[in-house]
């Protein structure tokens, strides 16, 4: 095989022969045939240029430790959230006693995880706290405070006007930081 080197082209041979690696690859391709693709390989390969040098010292990196991973406490979270009347059904009166709970996910903390729950009174244009409780879960994640008696309410809840709401929320963002709310219809 005949090598074509720069010894025994001329300058403008040279420049006619010489491609960059992405128009040898395409030629490689196009052409598919070993006797086309030996004559445009060269005869020798030679190694890129690389320079080195040393880095001034203001641009050098000092050494650092890595920090060691803390660990992501558990959130919990309010997964349900329930309102009924004493006897366990969903209508509410003026005059029931409202029996509530709610149920929380990853439990972690052995004396539970601290809920308040919010009684709000709805009236045409108008609200009222009607009761605020904060407790504990328990080991399943439940909290079920003391049941509520909406006939102590003063002024009595109109019948058919009014809206209850319970609001359940986390009083230590650290543990959860969800809420969970019932609307119920006085009928």
């Amino acid at each position: 095989m005949e090598c074509h080197t720069p010894k025994n082209l001329s300058l403008e041979e040279h420049e006619k022969r010489t491609l960059s690696r992405r128009e040898l690859l395409k030629a490689l391709l196009a052409s598919g045939g070993v006797a086309a693709t030996s004559m445009l390989l060269p005869c020798e390969w030679t190694s890129p240029d690389v320079e080195v040098g040393v880095l001034p010292a203001h641009a050098q990196v000092s050494p650092t430790s890595t920090p060691s991973p803390t660990a992501t406490p558990v959130r919990g979270a309010i997964i349900g959230c329930y309102v009924m009347n004493a006897s366990g059904g969903g209508n509410i009166s003026p005059t029931s006693t409202l029996r509530t709970y709610a149920d929380v996910s990853h439990p972690v903390d052995p004396g539970g995880i601290t809920l308040r729950r919010t009684i709000i009174l709805n009236e045409s244009g108008s609200s009222q706290e009607l009761d605020m409780t904060t407790g504990n879960t328990d080991a399943s994640g439940r909290f079920s405070p003391p049941d509520f008696d909406l006939s102590t309410v003063s002024p009595p809840i109109s019948q058919g006007n009014d809206r209850v709401s319970v609001l359940w929320e986390f009083v230590d963002p650290a543990d959860g930081t969800n809420d969970c709310q019932n609307n119920i219809d006085v009928v």
